[in-house]
């Protein structure tokens, strides 16, 4: 393959080497999460705001987890302490050489509340959360469920964002073209077709099941998907006008 005409210049050993850069451990990560057998249950009232930075941390390392835990009380002030707790749990397990503690206390809290986290956490937590169960997931349902969310989401997030530039309101189609050939998809693929596929069908019916296995993952699983069924502003809501509809 010529190396100058990939898509990403620097091909895979770059895209390593800058995924490489962002998964530095934290100093003393451990310092900043409450203790494996803490009370969850009393992180669920409002996170005050930090204010500013204390004037000792200024002479911390760039990566001491103190940074981190305010920089996350700062986004989260208002909102239950718990969510800020998940989301730090999900940044140290995002770096290498991470604590099991982190990992531990991420699996008791979706084991335990995560009927609430589901219901309540913003989309971009939510996929971050799908994320981590797919490197640190407890099962293999956890950990497929959690691969094949995150990624539904993000190539949901990559297609939608590029189509959006068109201009047109994200729950109508784009203008079918009458009489004219159509260009080839990438990567040597046959065209999904569109009234009668079943791939969107298949896809979601797939990381359902993985969700209904797993109860842990369950919660997770069915508010991320029925984001997916009853949002008409995505791929899987717009290609429903090209749809016959069965009902088998």
């Amino acid at each position: 393959m010529d190396i100058d005409n990939e898509n990403y210049p620097g091909g895979f050993y770059k895209l390593l080497r800058q995924l490489e850069k962002k998964e530095v451990p934290f100093v003393e990560p451990l310092s900043a999460l409450p203790a494996a057998d803490a009370d969850l249950t009393a992180l669920f009232g409002p996170l005050t705001d930090p204010g500013p930075k204390p004037t000792t941390q200024k002479d911390l390392p760039i990566h001491h987890i103190a940074h981190k835990w305010q920089s996350l009380r700062e986004e989260f002030a208002g909102d239950p302490e718990i969510w800020a707790v998940h989301a730090l749990c999900i940044a140290i397990l995002r770096r290498r050489d991470a604590p099991p503690e982190a990992r531990a206390l991420f699996l008791r809290i979706w084991a335990e509340h995560g009927g609430a986290l589901a219901a309540g956490l913003p989309t971009r937590w939510l996929i971050s959360a799908a994320t981590t169960f797919a490197d640190h997931g407890d099962t293999i349902d956890q950990r497929l469920g959690g691969q094949g969310l995150q990624l539904l989401f993000h190539l949901i997030k990559l297609h939608d964002s590029e189509r959006r530039l068109s201009g047109r309101p994200t729950d109508s189609g784009l203008p079918r073209v009458r009489g004219k050939d159509l260009d080839d998809i990438g990567l040597g693929m046959t065209p999904y077709h569109l009234p009668h596929g079943d791939l969107d069908r298949q896809m979601l019916a797939r990381l359902w099941r993985y969700g209904e296995q797993d109860l842990v993952l369950r919660p997770l699983a069915i508010r991320m998907l029925r984001m997916v069924m009853e949002d008409p502003r995505s791929i899987f809501g717009r290609i429903q006008r090209y749809k016959t509809h069965r009902r088998s």
